[in-house]
């Protein structure tokens, strides 16, 4: 239990120190002995916004000394005074500021209820709208003997204020919400999938060892046939290359930069030592899936000069599959490294017995200079004796995988190279146990160990052991290369293979279970036409696929393919796409619609590679849309500063809890969406971790996070946000449901104007009410930036502009509510059709004016008032303009 050790009133002189000694220490320290607030909801004057309070010669501007806010509502005020103040007076001036609080929020609930005065000596707690306080205690007393003190703490404490602010919410948070997707139907309705095309989702299966090779044979071809070396000179040259370039650590001093990885003359030069590198480690360092194994493939099977080649033996251990305890990695690492040595050296028949004696070389030697002489005169015994010997070697797996280690290095004159690939998808912790692991390689075996190891493990670590102990002229650094060079490099590939029988028959299924047959050549159109769409026809397509991989090209490869299969790319997109013979470019709604929704019909944030930044729980006492997108700009903002804790760009969890908690967000919920956001691959915490981090954790954004902050501009992604949102209008949500349940009219571009703007509209009017209570407690001007989406109201106008053709500028001409003249061009039964202008016509309803239709004439000129206008369904609503 944590005991305040309150000050003797001798060291309580001024009112700071009341405030800091005093008040602080009560506020925050937990209970039973203090209020337990936490301390995040706990602001100063210098952050508080001051208010008018009092009348006529009283009247004056005043802040308190604390203000507690909790879930965005202000719950209490706390002044203090030097000692032997006036503390009525202090309590009034309290109550006088919460009573102006309470008056900036709806009349049914008055949040700040709770005030405290102190001047160090005496404590008074009371109510906002009660002159007299309620308690009156001496500061000596409070502690949890004290009964009066107990009674505060029940009253007053943490718990207490946490159920009055749910309470207060209550009268404030909506009643409800509704999300349009989850108003189609039922569960199967909203998560209804379009399928797969079978056309497209061949290629996965068919081109496996192209697309994803796995067994060495697979990854020595595309070394061999298609790697796409990393030039320093090449990269960067787009503006996604160039984002991700500005994030780089800058850790290059400490490593050597491979200029050119189809020439790594750096690395040759090294491995020309030979057998002179023997029990040393080499690093090769860079970013998660930046194509390490496919570099040290490429190295070892082409780069590498043939003398090279022949006097080194490559063991590749696939660090997947290894255990990640100490006890347990050191021995299956053993077994591991002598199965790779005997696929190494292929030629070699480890069990026959002339060659165990030559691996066992020097114990055959010893037995027979010394035990063995016992059994010379009996050739029968010495041999059993010797089998036996040879028995207890072999059962003994590191005094073999020695002896072979010695064997294959020494026969061969040759370098053994072991290398530990897929380190980098492990967590900080496995990763630095890799390191470790490599270690124990080189000085127990007779070996080099290549080691590729992620970027951010090298540049944040490098002080600290274990790695520490690197040689910075054996760590050398990769970047990775475009990856759409890598994927069309791949696709030449496969239609290489396919062009070996271009006479070759493939079939697939159409919805209606029809099966059609197609060649290898209509294939090949297919690949050239899916390369063409997402790279070479919009630059923001090829952005938005290499933002969202965030330079793992193992991700990218993965986004792709599922591209290629996905059920919205229809048999009349394949049938374009195979009669152009590849030429013919997707159009970008319908590779946004990809993108956004993969296999799906709605878009749902949490089956998509792309999430939704607006996200909230409505089971949250109060639920918020804007904490993912406050998160990633606040750690948007920080990396190019270089802020956070030790390491640059990254931001202690717990340090953005304030600043949050100003908005309303209360430490639950930003531990929850930073988590979700660490998942979806946005965000990165020091360890890799992707869940379970907490408040002392550090975490950056990724390249992955920046892109989404890019699309906030993107308007096919507003509009899939509005299927997947939370709205505060039924009739607002279910516009947007009977829109998207119209299958005809789903991807329209009309109804992605519509959704895109009924998602602005809910965004702005939620923004807008945040800000307002924001601004009443707040001086602060940082909080409109974090939850400011411009971009987002900007795109949805001109692609509006953009289908609307010259009815775009109607709002803007004939602004609604204003009266202007007009021509009747049609009269009808239910009323009038008058032109604005040659081309604008509105509707002026039997039921807006009964009278003036009545005697009105087609030709005749009328004055109208205009009540709203639909631009994208070209339509005008008229009234009457007469007074």
């Amino acid at each position: 239990m944590q005991n305040i050790d309150w000050p003797d009133v001798s060291e309580i002189r001024s009112e700071s120190d009341v405030e800091q000694k005093i008040l602080y220490q009560l506020i925050t320290t937990p209970m039973p002995m203090g209020l337990g607030f936490p301390t995040q909801g706990v602001f100063t004057k210098s952050n508080i916004k001051s208010l008018p309070i009092g009348k006529g010669q009283t009247k004056k501007n005043y802040y308190p000394d604390y203000l507690f806010v909790h879930s965005g509502l202000p719950l209490l005020v706390v002044e203090a005074k030097a000692p032997g103040g006036d503390l009525e007076e202090a309590l009034r001036e309290a109550r006088l500021y919460a009573a102006e609080l309470n008056a900036k929020f709806p009349p049914t609930v008055d949040p700040t209820k709770f005030v405290l005065a102190s001047d160090g000596i005496r404590l008074l707690a009371g109510t906002w709208n009660c002159q007299d306080a309620i308690f009156d205690l001496k500061i000596a007393s409070c502690t949890p003997a004290d009964q009066k003190f107990s009674e505060f703490l029940a009253e007053y404490g943490f718990g207490a204020l946490s159920r009055w602010c749910n309470e207060a919410l209550s009268f404030v948070r909506p009643q409800r919400y509704w999300k349009p997707r989850k108003m189609v139907g039922g569960l199967a309705a909203q998560s209804e999938e379009v399928g797969l095309n079978s056309f497209g989702n061949t290629i996965k299966s068919d081109f496996r060892g192209v697309f994803d090779p796995t067994t060495l044979d697979e990854r020595n071809r595309i070394a061999e046939e298609c790697y796409i070396p990393s030039r320093r000179r090449e990269r960067y040259v787009d503006s996604i290359d160039r984002t991700f370039r500005a994030i780089i650590a800058p850790s290059e001093r400490n490593t050597c930069p491979i200029e050119d990885t189809s020439r790594p003359d750096a690395i040759i030069s090294k491995l020309r030592k030979g057998v002179a590198l023997t029990n040393q480690v080499l690093l090769l360092i860079g970013a998660a899936g930046a194509g390490k194994t496919t570099f040290v493939d490429h190295l070892r099977v082409k780069a590498l000069p043939r003398e090279l080649r022949n006097s080194t033996r490559w063991v590749h251990i696939n660090m997947n599959a290894a255990p990640v305890g100490k006890e347990e990695i050191y021995p299956w690492l053993r077994i591991q490294l002598a199965k790779g040595l005997r696929a190494a050296c292929q030629n070699v028949d480890f069990d026959e017995l002339e060659t165990i004696r030559k691996i066992f070389k020097r114990e055959v030697e010893a037995f027979r200079k010394g035990v063995g002489r016992l059994y010379e005169a009996n050739q029968e015994r010495y041999n059993e004796k010797l089998a036996d010997e040879l028995s207890r070697l072999l059962s003994d797996e590191h005094a073999k995988t020695q002896a072979y280690c010695e064997y294959v290095s020494g026969s061969f004159s040759a370098l053994i190279v072991i290398v530990l690939d897929n380190c980098d998808k492990r967590l900080l912790e496995e990763q630095l146990l890799m390191f470790e692991a490599a270690q124990w390689l080189r000085s127990e075996f007779r070996a080099m160990v290549f080691l590729p190891l992620r970027e951010e493990t090298y540049d944040n670590n490098l002080s600290v052991p274990p790695l520490d102990t690197a040689l910075k002229d054996l760590a050398f650094r990769i970047e990775a290369p475009r990856f759409d060079l890598i994927l069309q490099s791949r696709i030449d590939l496969a239609i290489k293979e396919l062009n070996q029988d271009p006479r070759r028959r493939f079939t697939y299924d159409l919805p209606n279970s029809m099966r059609v047959n197609y060649t290898a050549a209509d294939k090949v159109s297919y690949l050239r036409s899916i390369m063409r769409s997402v790279f070479d026809a919009n630059a923001n397509v090829r952005r938005l696929l290499i933002g969202l991989s965030g330079r793992n090209m193992r991700r990218a490869m993965e986004i792709f393919l599922d591209f290629c299969s996905s059920g919205h790319i229809s048999e009349d997109y394949i049938v374009k796409m195979v009669q152009s013979n590849g030429a013919y470019a997707l159009p970008i709604s319908l590779v946004s619609r990809v993108l956004l929704r993969s296999k799906r019909r709605y878009y749902d944030s949490d089956q998509s590679y792309v999430v939704n930044l607006f996200g909230a729980e409505i089971d949250d006492i109060r639920p918020h849309l804007f904490v993912r997108l406050m998160i990633l700009r606040h750690l948007s903002e920080i990396s190019p500063r270089g802020k956070g804790p030790r390491i640059r760009g990254y931001a202690r969890v717990g340090d953005m809890f304030p600043l949050l908690a100003k908005q309303g967000a209360i430490e639950e919920v930003v531990l929850r969406e930073v988590n979700y956001l660490a998942s979806r691959h946005c965000i990165i915490s020091e360890d890799f971790r992707i869940a379970d981090i907490s408040a002392i954790d550090l975490i950056t954004i990724s390249p992955a996070g920046r892109t989404h902050l890019q699309m906030l501009s993107n308007v096919h992604y507003i509009a899939a946000v509005a299927e997947d949102l939370w709205f505060r209008s039924e009739a607002a949500a279910r516009s947007v449901a009977e829109r998207i349940k119209d299958r005809e009219a789903h991807f329209q571009p009309w109804t992605v104007a519509r959704n895109a703007r009924s998602a602005v509209a809910e965004m702005q009017a939620a923004r807008n009410e945040d800000l307002s209570t924001y601004t009443d407690l707040f001086d602060d001007p940082e909080m409109s930036t974090l939850i400011e989406f411009i971009g987002a109201e900007k795109s949805v106008k001109e692609f509006e502009g953009e289908i609307a053709g010259r009815w775009a500028w109607v709002p803007e001409k004939f602004p609604p509510g204003r009266t202007f003249p007009g021509i009747v061009t049609n009269k009808v039964p239910y009323g009038l059709f008058v032109d604005l202008e040659p081309g604008i016509t509105g509707l002026l309803h039997v039921s807006k004016a009964a009278d003036l239709v009545a005697r009105s004439q087609i030709g005749d000129e009328i004055s109208v008032k205009v009540l709203s206008i639909d631009m994208l369904e070209k339509k005008v609503e008229l009234s009457s303009g007469e007074q």
